[in-house]
């Protein structure tokens, strides 16, 4: 499977955390890296504190 069919087969909402908080969040990746790079220049902000995650909708069945 490749990463265009995982992600649709995952469907959820991205999210941007900074310090561990929720600052920006879209359904499509690229909206939420850009955002990223917009908000927090990697020239200003340290890379540990930047974190980009995929909150999953549905009900996911583990194996």
């Amino acid at each position: 499977m490749d990463q265009e069919e995982i992600l649709k087969k995952y469907t959820g909402e991205w999210i941007l955390l900074f310090n561990d908080q929720i600052v920006d969040h879209s359904v499509n990746l690229e909206d939420v890296l850009r955002a990223a790079d917009e908000k927090y220049p990697a020239q200003k902000f340290p890379e540990d504190t930047i974190k980009i995650s995929k909150v999953l909708s549905g009900s996911i069945h583990l194996h």
